[in-house]
C-alpha cells in the first residue's frame, strides 16, 4: 500500500492526472485476507501495469521512476 501511495504522491507533485488514477489500484487490496487473494490481487495490478498501466513503463522522471520501480518490486515478492 506504501508503494501504491508513492505513485499516488509523485503524480500529485507532478500534475500526472493519468498516473494519479491508475494508482488506484489500492482498492484490489482492499478486504484481503489470505496469501492467496494477496497473490491474485498482485498478479492482477501486474497485469494492468504491462497492459492497461503502460504509460507507467516510461516515467519522465526520477521521482516517478522510482516510484514505480518500488510498486513493481512489491506486486512481484507478493506474488
Amino acid at each position: 500500500m506504501s508503494a501504491i501511495a508513492q505513485i499516488r504522491s509523485a503524480a500529485t507533485i507532478e500534475g500526472d492526472e493519468a498516473r494519479s488514477r491508475s494508482a488506484e489500484i489500492a482498492v484490489r487490496f482492499d478486504g484481503i485476507t489470505t496469501q492467496a487473494e494477496l497473490r491474485d490481487a498482485a498478479r492482477e495490478s501486474l497485469r494492468l501495469y504491462r497492459g492497461g498501466m503502460g504509460s507507467f513503463q516510461d516515467v519522465g522522471s526520477s521521482t516517478m521512476a522510482e516510484a514505480v520501480a518500488r510498486l513493481v518490486r512489491s506486486l512481484r515478492r507478493a506474488i
